[in-house]
């Protein structure tokens, strides 16, 4: 019903008395546990007698007020009542569930994954200059800025700015602004790449050696997942998402304070003056993110269903 478009009200569609709400249907799984449209579908689940699974990236990694604490608990001892099982796609989300009163048993892990066989390279080529990759859109959330602080500090040596090359690859509001500011700074290291769909993107992640991502806030970041299979080190915020399950600490990479452009580019000088550890961080990207696949899913969701049809 309404226009074709998907935003905070649309898509509205009747289809789901007939094809979802089905005789055969066993389990509802919805993604997305706050929009209007979802919380209906949960709610009528229990009158047809329908197991319903949500996957949802909440989490806690954003501070939140006293009050939002509050009003979640309250949502959560409403809602819980008609959810069977939640799908968790990280440490995160679980910890955001347990800290709303949801029953551990309720929880399975089911984790957000990319197809690592297509981003997989067997081994990267002899580095010479560092290859920073940024991909993501270009707005405040996504913290491009910040990256770009950082790299504007580190150019003060005149070694770092020969000898490496930052490749910003998205799109978006403050595209414009960031260009200025690179030619303000004369950051002749940067380039902007502009949009790249998946095919093209691969290879950029396969030339890199190191990934960062500056988000001052990112439920997830499955670009993480997508870097770390074609063997780059990581530098992450530590208002991502992923980082606490994929980044481990002079393991893979480091995680900086988040919205901390100083601290980011200590983080990046380190790797910058060992290059034995470029490709160690990189390997062991590979090594963590081997057991991020889609069978941990095919693993997780088989649980879920088990456990749900049981009660």
């Amino acid at each position: 019903l309404g226009p074709n478009k998907v935003n905070s009200i649309f898509p509205i569609t009747t289809e789901f008395i007939t094809n979802i709400f089905h005789d055969d249907t066993k389990i509802i799984w919805v993604h997305g546990i706050k929009i209007w449209y979802n919380l209906i579908i949960i709610i009528l689940s229990k009158f047809y007698n329908k197991k319903v699974f949500v996957r949802d990236e909440i989490n806690n990694i954003k501070k939140r007020s006293y009050f939002n604490i509050f009003i979640n608990k309250i949502f959560f001892y409403f809602i819980d009542n008609f959810i069977d099982c939640y799908l968790s796609v990280g440490r995160e989300n679980t910890k955001a569930y347990k800290a709303y009163g949801v029953n551990k048993k309720k929880i399975h892990h089911v984790p957000w994954v990319v197809d690592n066989n297509f981003f997989f390279i067997k081994k990267k080529s002899k580095i010479k200059k560092l290859r920073i990759l940024f991909t993501g859109k270009l707005i405040y959330r996504k913290g491009c800025d910040i990256l770009l602080n950082s790299v504007n500090l580190l150019n003060k040596n005149s070694n770092f700015k020969k000898n490496t090359e930052i490749l910003i690859i998205g799109d978006g509001v403050l595209k414009n602004k960031l260009i200025q500011f690179k030619k303000k700074n004369n950051l002749t290291n940067v380039k902007f790449l502009g949009f790249k769909n998946q095919n093209s993107i691969k290879s950029y992640y396969k030339k890199s050696n190191l990934f960062i991502i500056p988000s001052r806030e990112e439920n997830w970041g499955l670009a993480v997942n997508e870097a770390m299979a074609a063997k780059n080190a990581i530098i992450s915020s530590n208002s991502v998402g992923s980082a606490q399950d994929l980044l481990r600490n002079n393991y893979n990479g480091y995680i900086f304070k988040n919205d901390d452009y100083k601290n980011l580019a200590k983080k990046i000088y380190k790797i910058y003056n060992n290059k034995k550890k470029i490709i160690k961080f990189g390997n062991n990207s590979s090594k963590i993110i081997s057991s991020w696949t889609f069978n941990e899913c095919y693993v997780g969701l088989n649980k879920a269903i088990k456990f749900a049809l049981k009660k």
